[in-house]
């Protein structure tokens, strides 16, 4: 019994997805070389490392406009094979896009290379992108197995901000073999030493619209707005718009159209924040400059004597 090949799919192992295959498959169509490819992309800012991939699966991150000018427009080569070559760049369809991605881990990827051997790199240098808040942080890890559970982390006085060379004289000293202490010296003030993974004790987040009120879990107890991914120089940018009267904080809609801008990112939201309140940008810049910029943090003291009994700011002036 003969088999008719033409009536017979063809089968083929599919192949893996990768920043290369996508760029050869596209080359392909394109009629042109990958590496003039990836030169091209390398213009609107897309390498393969360390999320290239993930910026090509994101069609808002490249839009198919900018791909068809720096192909279509600027090569001559036609719409159509342009159109083939952006499937395969574009990726699976399951394909993770730049939202899915950590921001942390893209800035070590950045800072320390794609894959960072983060137990090569000096004590002082990681404390640097040391997150006493985030116990599952990379950084936080390796300094936990490096330090153990010894109280080394120095934070400067009434702050969650870490002294990073007291800090790093401190451990240093116990390298030497000096003995472990309980209070240290930082900025002219003791404080307590704090394990790493841990954060000081008594100080809490101050609410960035609300003045002299805690943060509870990173949420507002007025207007429950969460402030858990929103780095501290938007927060403190938000803390001078309500200085200078340019928001009502207890307006709803004002309160979102803001944290709409705050939210999309550590770069774009202070980039729209900026924009929208031009001089209050001036003065962050001047304030900044002068390291007079609110801490935004304050002592379970303060936070006890703060009215946080009254969650939704009933009977507050509006």
């Amino acid at each position: 019994m003969s088999i008719n090949t033409l009536d017979t799919p063809a089968t083929s192992t599919p192949q893996p997805d990768s920043w290369e295959t996508r760029i050869e498959n596209a080359a392909v169509f394109l009629g042109i070389e990958s590496q003039q490819v990836e030169t091209l992309l390398k213009e609107l800012g897309v390498e393969k490392d360390p999320a290239g991939m993930e910026m090509l699966s994101d069609e808002e991150v490249t839009p198919f406009g900018d791909l068809r000018k720096i192909f279509g427009d600027d090569l001559n080569i036609p719409l159509a094979k342009v159109r083939m070559a952006m499937k395969h760049l574009r990726g699976p369809k399951d394909s993770k896009k730049t939202d899915s991605l950590d921001p942390e881990l893209v800035k070590l990827q950045n800072k320390y290379g794609v894959e960072p051997e983060l137990s090569h790199i000096p004590t002082e240098q990681l404390l640097q992108d040391y997150h006493a808040d985030k116990p599952d942080h990379p950084i936080t890890l390796v300094l936990k197995e490096r330090l153990g559970d010894k109280a080394v982390i120095v934070f400067k006085p009434d702050s969650t901000e870490v002294d990073i060379e007291a800090t790093a004289n401190y451990i240093a000293d116990l390298e030497q073999g000096f003995n472990e202490e309980e209070l240290i010296e930082s900025q002219g003030k003791l404080v307590r030493l704090i394990p790493v993974g841990r954060e000081p004790v008594g100080i809490v987040n101050e609410d960035p619209m609300f003045i002299g009120h805690p943060l509870k879990r990173d949420r507002s107890t007025f207007n429950r707005v969460n402030w858990s991914d929103v780095d501290l120089s938007r927060k403190q940018f938000v803390r001078l718009i309500v200085e200078a009267g340019e928001i009502n904080i207890y307006d709803k809609r004002a309160v979102r159209d803001i944290m709409k801008d705050v939210n999309e990112g550590v770069e774009a939201g202070f980039g729209n924040l900026a924009s929208t309140y031009p001089e209050v940008h001036l003065q962050f810049r001047e304030r900044s400059k002068l390291n007079t910029l609110p801490p935004l943090v304050m002592s379970m003291k303060e936070a006890s004597t703060a009215n946080i009994q009254n969650p939704f700011g009933i009977g507050q002036n509006r």
